[in-house]
């Protein structure tokens, strides 16, 4: 099973990370996918979000189930 993560990195006075679950997958093919085309209809729909924030997405292994 596989995880997409988002992480969202904020600049500014008040700057930090944050990041959230966004899917699981069975195969990392699948995950990979989703993560390539975050913004047909992922959490942050705007682009320009993900130039000034710095949002990363990540595929990550979870286990077996």
């Amino acid at each position: 099973m596989y995880t997409l993560i988002i992480v969202i990195g904020m600049s500014g006075v008040s700057g930090g990370v944050t990041s959230q679950i966004v899917g699981k997958f069975r195969n990392l093919d699948d995950c990979k996918s989703a993560a390539s085309q975050p913004h047909a209809a992922g959490t942050v729909a705007d682009p320009g979000v993900s130039v000034s924030w710095g949002v990363i997405w990540y595929c990550t292994y979870t286990g077996t189930n």
